[in-house]
């Protein structure tokens, strides 16, 4: 099956993730072909649990054994896009301008096409090391299938050298992005009708003096200097609650938040930053009462700028242009379980747009890079 047909079977699959859009298929289906399509062709697979009792949401552990005596590889791609809202015929792909569009096209059933006919390349055509394929569920949501696939790894105690998570990158070489973390601000007030403004305190303008001092702590974090290939960490409230009713002061307002953050910063250092500016808004008005709670921590990822894998790609891909990905990738997982990793992927654009799309060339200018990356890698 050529690249391009087996790229539109891929995005004909729903397989929106069921954390994002409640009641959504979810990966089994894709799962299920990606298996099937491997194994016909000499590819073993293993499905992995994500860990969540009645959820079915598969993530497959592929592996091609080598002849003996190479380096392992493993390359990544992920099943799961986000929701289809204001697209016309998101699982109908269109090639229009060189490019494919359809929902999950470029975040990253391409990169997904190519790992999968790589994988036959190579079953057809044995390197010296292992190939694996670590294809994931839930990496929009909360990476459960990475973990999943990563605690099975070391279960079985398999000596993987390094991956390649194929994230789209432009055929950029990333190595590496910043973390985040999520968390909840709350706000409290006092509830009274609002004729009675002696007896109410309102907790959404206590709130937005909050969003205010995000905002200013966001540009005092943006001013220093930067990380050399990070940049800056950043600071945005982005989903803002409060209030009963319509004539009652809000007894209570709840912000939610995403912190951009780089290697060396801390749970605690951040917490710091909030409640210095807490103890600033208590100073002006002893009513302001607030309260810090995280939710998600993931660390940031730094590839190792002279590790073999980044040579194999600079190498085969003609020195490209080297940045950071804007985005988290579960890179950062893999990486922090001992697997020296590197992005690399096609051009496109249109992520968790209406109008996502892929360029066929640079796919297939991928698919060969990647092949010789793998050659090169595995001996």
């Amino acid at each position: 099956m050529n690249l391009t047909a087996l790229l539109s079977r891929l995005v004909a699959i729903n397989s929106i993730n069921p954390n994002l859009v409640p009641g959504a298929p979810g990966e089994r289906g894709i799962a299920d072909f990606i298996s099937g399509w491997l194994v016909a062709r000499g590819v073993a697979v293993d499905e992995i649990s994500c860990g969540v009792a009645g959820a079915d949401r598969p993530s497959l552990l592929c592996r091609v054994p080598g002849s003996g005596g190479g380096r392992s590889l493993m390359l990544y791609a992920h099943t799961d896009t986000v929701g289809v809202a204001g697209m016309g015929a998101p699982f109908a792909p269109v090639i229009r301008d060189g490019a494919l569009h359809g929902r999950g096209s470029y975040d990253m059933k391409a990169s997904l096409a190519a790992i999968l006919r790589i994988a036959a390349e190579v079953a057809a055509r044995p390197c010296s090391g292992d190939l694996y394929l670590m294809i994931v569920a839930d990496e929009e949501s909360g990476s459960l299938g990475t973990e999943a696939v990563l605690a099975e790894i070391a279960r079985r105690g398999l000596s993987i050298a390094a991956c390649v998570v194929t994230e789209p990158s432009d055929l950029l070489l990333m190595l590496g992005h910043r973390g985040f973390a999520t968390g909840v601000i709350t706000t409290r007030g006092r509830a009274a009708h609002t004729a009675r403004r002696d007896e109410g305190v309102d907790a959404i303008a206590m709130m937005a003096r909050v969003i205010v001092g995000l905002e200013e702590l966001d540009a005092r974090l943006n001013s220093g200097p930067e990380h050399p290939l990070l940049g800056h960490s950043a600071v945005v409230a982005s989903r803002v609650r409060g209030g009963s009713e319509l004539f009652t002061y809000p007894a209570e307002c709840q912000a939610e938040f995403v912190w951009r953050i780089l290697p060396g910063e801390t749970r605690a250092g951040l917490a710091v930053e909030v409640e210095e500016f807490f103890a600033a808004l208590k100073a002006r008005d002893p009513r302001f009462d607030a309260s810090l709670a995280w939710r998600l921590w993931r660390e940031p990822m730094l590839a190792a700028r002279d590790a073999p894998i980044v040579a194999a790609l600079r190498a085969a891909a003609g020195q490209p242009a080297e940045c950071a990905a804007p985005w988290w990738t579960d890179a950062a997982l893999i990486q922090a379980a001992g697997i020296s990793t590197a992005i690399f992927g096609p051009a496109g654009g249109g992520i968790h747009s209406v109008d996502e799309w892929v360029d066929l060339e640079s796919l297939a200018r991928f698919e060969t890079i990647l092949l010789n990356v793998t050659r090169s890698f595995c001996g």
